[in-house]
């Protein structure tokens, strides 16, 4: 869940206490909902005491879109978390924040917190909805799933702000086609055009990713799929991930297969740690896994991933 942070520079709490949660459902990915009420926030905030008692305790790391997960980013503190509270039926954090932290906040380099839980903490409600029990990670963010929190940094008195317009509209259509490799005298329409045939690449891709996604989950059930239904089976976890595989689990089968219940992100896209594959359904989650997180590094094709994930974790592909 994602807290807002005020798009113009202000003063920051005088207390360092900032709203990090926003009670009420929210979606969590996968067809599951997270639920925010008050007994969730009860047990996050007793957890985190809990946690806090211990020796050497030197508050929770807040970092950049929890990018401080992957090995190959820096851990770099933006601030520390000391303390939770429920003030007003909502969840705050007292924030202890570094030099780079604070004037991320106030230069509106960041907008949004958000906050992370680890399967191990999440209660089961039933019919896809998740209730947080323990806070495992928090970040600043420009990638919210939600919104709707108070403000993190407050404007400083009523006035206007008058700082000078940085970029006019002319400007700002030049850096776009400079964005999407086009001279700066590209019109609007061949910004739409260059924007159009890379949301047709971006559909290619993710159709392509569906596909593997799908033949890997179809792997994992193995004998429990008719080889005449499985055209039709893999069509339908295309269509219905979520529904589909359900259906699957109540098939039988002689050894059921288990899957491990992912960590919730409240960032778009976040990606948790490397998995450790000990059978081929995890290992082929782990491929998965392994050829997501070089996309995401990489910035390439899903194709192109997957050759290098290949040559990077060939353990994998055996």
């Amino acid at each position: 869940m994602n807290a807002r942070i005020h798009n113009r520079s202000g003063e920051l709490p005088a207390d360092g206490w900032y709203q990090i949660e926003v009670t009420g459902e929210h979606p969590a990915g996968e067809g599951r909902t997270q639920v925010i009420d008050q007994a969730a926030m009860e047990s996050i905030v007793n957890r985190f005491k809990a946690d806090a008692a211990a020796e050497n305790f030197s508050g929770l790391l807040v970092d950049a879109d929890h990018l401080s997960h992957d090995l190959d980013n820096s851990t770099e503190a933006l601030g520390w978390a000391q303390e939770l509270s429920i003030r007003n039926g909502q969840l705050y954090a007292r924030l202890d924040l570094t030099d780079i932290g604070e004037a991320a906040i106030r230069n509106k380099r960041y907008k949004f917190t958000s906050t992370e839980y680890d399967a191990p903490d999440i209660e089961d409600l039933g019919n896809g909805r998740v209730r947080p029990l323990r806070l495992s990670g928090l970040a600043l963010t420009n990638r919210p799933n939600n919104r709707g929190g108070k403000p993190l940094s407050n404007r400083a008195g009523q006035c206007a702000d008058t700082s000078p317009i940085r970029n006019t509209e002319n400007d700002q259509m030049k850096n776009i086609a400079a964005k999407l490799s086009l001279p700066p005298e590209a019109d609007e329409a061949a910004i739409l055009t260059q924007i159009e045939a890379l949301l047709a690449k971006i559909k290619t891709m993710e159709g392509k990713e569906a596909s593997t996604e799908a033949d890997a989950i179809m792997n994992r059930f193995g004998d429990r799929i008719p080889a005449d239904k499985r055209a039709d089976v893999k069509a339908r976890l295309i269509a219905n991930r979520a529904d589909t595989e359900a259906m699957l689990e109540l098939l039988p089968a002689a050894i059921a297969a288990t899957a491990t219940p992912e960590r919730i992100f409240n960032r778009q896209k976040a990606i948790a740690p490397d998995v450790v594959a000990n059978s081929d359904a995890d290992k082929s989650d782990a491929q998965i896994a392994c050829v997501t997180q070089i996309r995401n590094r990489e910035k390439c094709s899903f194709d192109s991933a997957w050759q290098m994930a290949k040559g990077e974790k060939p353990e994998l592909f055996r």
